[in-house]
């Protein structure tokens, strides 16, 4: 059913209980683990095209996140990917259409009902661009 599992991966508070969940879901099915993050960029005026994020950091947490679903047992690897600002959702959407994912698992920020709809998440977004099914873990 879910033969493979692409994993959405930032550094909120909520990536203790997403790699909870997908660690426990990928047991049960016996499921190969993709785990991406995604870094966003932008135009910093003079300084051009910028990451927002510290890359070396995202690679870390990428690389730590494989290494301990490869110690329980769970087939996995990971990626790293830059984009532009506002693309993170469909660039996990792309992945998980190149992955072959049968599932996406992804955290919410916390942000609320309200404050979700006005700034948009990334997960909200994935939401409505991914053809593959979205397990969302609050």
């Amino acid at each position: 059913m879910f033969d493979k599992i692409l994993v959405a991966l930032d550094e909120s508070e909520h990536a203790e209980r997403v790699l909870a969940v997908t660690s426990e879901i990928a047991k049960k099915f016996d499921s190969q683990v993709r785990v991406l993050h995604v870094l966003e960029t932008g135009f910093v005026g003079k300084a051009g095209v910028v990451s927002l994020e510290d890359s070396g950091e995202m690679h870390k947490l990428v690389d730590d996140t494989v290494a301990m679903l490869l110690s329980s047992g769970i087939k996995a690897s990971g990626a790293v990917f830059a984009t532009d600002h506002g693309r993170v959702a469909a660039e996990i959407s792309a992945e998980a259409r190149q992955f072959g994912a049968g599932l996406i698992i992804a955290g919410t920020r916390g942000l609320g009902n309200v404050a979700g709809m006005l700034l948009g998440s990334t997960t909200h977004k994935l939401l409505h661009l991914s053809e593959v099914p979205i397990f969302v873990v609050p």
